[in-house]
């Protein structure tokens, strides 16, 4: 079984219909939500404004996007939870729609990105090439060059009864190659009307859910001793 995932990045964009804002109403909407919602400083770019914060220590950040047609969200390395996150969103919403007057958001995507490791072998990447894909030394030798099976790309389109569009993403990590980082974007084109902010946070969660009772368990069933090359399995 994978260790239980860690959270190192959250993002949301709410997609709304084409609106002007001025700088006025950009700058209520950042005194509303600088102290209840943790942000310390107000940019104002060619498109709208980037009301954000800086970790004190590390590189982590939190990044508020205001431009003509969205609303765009990151925590990025800060250690918030996918919980945290989704009520951080939902308040920042509550303030902005209100003093923006934005009467309906028209689509949501919500991205979450996790690490975990397996527990059978030192590499992610050997575990790719090695359990999922069953790839050997001297299967890559026709490639004439060293190389490493390095991804995995799984796309679930929506349907009538899960209208979350999901693309997900397994990769080594780059900071840790012993584990792995998974991302899941999730696209929802449900227009969400602004007086119920509900299933902003609902999207949120479904999009983490899908990786924590869906892709780890999938990704889980190749971590085991039984039925593998010895060679492969950490000593």
């Amino acid at each position: 079984m994978l260790s239980e995932p860690r959270t190192i990045s959250l993002l949301c964009e709410l997609i709304h219909i084409p609106m002007k804002h001025t700088s006025e109403k950009l700058r209520d909407v950042y005194s509303r939500v600088c102290r209840s919602c943790g942000y310390e400083n107000f940019i104002r770019t060619p498109a709208g404004a980037r009301i954000e914060r800086q970790e004190r220590e590390g590189n982590g950040f939190s990044h508020l996007n205001f431009t003509g047609d969205r609303i765009q969200f990151t925590e990025d390395h800060v250690g918030m939870s996918v919980e945290q996150f989704a009520q951080k969103v939902s308040a920042v919403v509550c303030e902005a729609v209100e003093v923006l007057r934005i009467p309906v958001i028209v689509a949501q995507q919500a991205t979450v990105r996790v690490t975990s490791s397996p527990n059978t072998l030192k590499s992610s990447a050997e575990f790719l090439a090695r359990r999922m894909f069953r790839i050997g030394g001297e299967d890559l030798e026709v490639l004439g060059r060293p190389a490493s099976v390095f991804g995995l790309r799984m796309v679930f389109p929506p349907t009538k009864e899960q209208p979350h569009g999901f693309n997900v993403r397994v990769e080594p990590y780059l900071r840790d190659p012993r584990s792995f980082y998974i991302e899941n974007v999730g696209t929802i084109k449900v227009p969400i009307q602004t007086g119920s902010p509900e299933p902003v946070e609902q999207n949120i969660y479904q999009v983490s859910q899908f990786i924590v009772e869906k892709i780890i368990p999938f990704l889980s069933r190749y971590d085991r001793r039984d039925g593998y090359d010895k060679r492969d399995v950490e000593e």
